[in-house]
């Protein structure tokens, strides 16, 4: 049977690919925003803040401050891909999220897996770059090649997780190959940025076979819950467990952590729960704390009931709060592996 012999869990913000001169670069974005998530409710940039005023988050905000925290996000990013590079796993699953690169509001699924012998990751088309938010497409670097390249998938494990899922009651959707999303809203003609960062910054662009595991974090009204999210991995756990092979699997999370408001305390309280395994934690947080980029955590909640039970450690190899404006707006990140 096939052994887990590695998890990781990391966030994929482009912040850590803008350098730190430049990461005021959406702020008139966020002063536009009239709907910035934080802590269950919604405000506008006035109001977000007054309420964070007392935090002084300005003495965040000086260009050496920002090169630290910027530094200290990639280094994490490296020691991820160092273990990666000591463990030597055959093959991956990759819980990531997707963003209007794939799907829209035609069909947007909750849950999918993709069964394709192979999957793209190219670079934006000049048109597709032109309608990112400012300051994305600066970053692509940190997700997405120079060049077009093509990564080999596993379709043999992508079709048992399927039939293993729809077995333990996940009505999940299957892919077999990826189009560009209809709507000019589309950024990317292949694989989303949750899975560019780690075919990018863990595995080198030497990607290994592996199985993309698609959620809807983000969009309404189909988005499944956390509690949902940590039992459907637990069934991907089982299913990787029962899978005739004798390959070494390594399983990774992408996304997350508080963003496009940090909020530092869910974040220390969000991977507390993830290193103790405190998986009833995980599964309690409130749905209205996973708004906007925060809903991501939901992959790593996916990965840690893949992982629950197999006698892998978790431990925590950094946490850092990118920060971009006095309103506390920009990134929390964090990284764990699994051992």
């Amino acid at each position: 049977m096939a052994e887990i012999v590695l998890g990781m869990a990391l966030s994929h913000t482009p912040q850590l690919h803008t350098p730190a001169e430049q990461w005021a670069i959406r702020l008139e974005a966020d002063k536009r925003n009239k709907a910035h998530h934080f802590r269950g409710r919604t405000m506008d940039w006035e109001q977000l803040l007054a309420l964070r005023a007392p935090e002084q988050l300005g003495r965040f905000l000086d260009v050496e401050e920002k090169q630290r925290r910027l530094s200290q996000g990639n280094a994490a990013v490296e020691r991820l891909a160092q273990i990666y590079r000591e463990v030597k796993p055959d093959v991956a699953v990759i819980v990531g999220n997707d963003q209007h690169e794939l799907f829209v509001e035609d069909v947007m699924p909750a849950m999918t897996i993709y069964w394709g012998d192979s999957i793209v990751n190219p670079p934006a088309r000049a048109d597709q770059a032109a309608r990112m938010p400012a300051g994305i497409h600066l970053a692509e670097r940190g997700h997405a090649p120079p060049e077009a390249l093509t990564h080999p998938c596993h379709p043999e494990l992508g079709l048992h997780l399927i039939q293993h899922s729809i077995r333990d009651g996940f009505d999940v959707a299957a892919s077999k190959w990826l189009r560009e999303a209809d709507q000019k809203i589309s950024f990317s003609t292949g694989a989303p940025h949750a899975y560019g960062f780690v075919y990018r910054n863990i595995m080198g662009d030497e990607v290994i076979p592996h199985v993309p595991v698609i959620l809807n974090t983000f969009y309404p009204p189909n988005q499944p819950t956390a509690r949902r999210c940590f039992e459907f991995g637990r069934s991907l756990g089982r299913a990787l467990r029962e899978w005739k092979s004798d390959a070494r699997v390594a399983v990774f999370g992408s996304g997350g952590l508080s963003h496009f408001v940090i909020d530092e305390d869910f974040d220390k309280r969000f991977l507390d729960a993830i290193v103790r395994d405190d998986y009833e934690a995980l599964c309690s947080i409130p749905e209205t704390l996973f708004q906007a980029g925060t809903s991501e955590c939901k992959n790593w909640i996916t990965t840690a009931g893949i992982l629950a039970g197999g006698g892998l450690k978790a431990e925590l190899i950094d946490q850092v709060a990118c920060y971009r404006s006095e309103g506390g707006t920009g990134t929390g990140t964090g990284f764990v592996a699994w051992r």
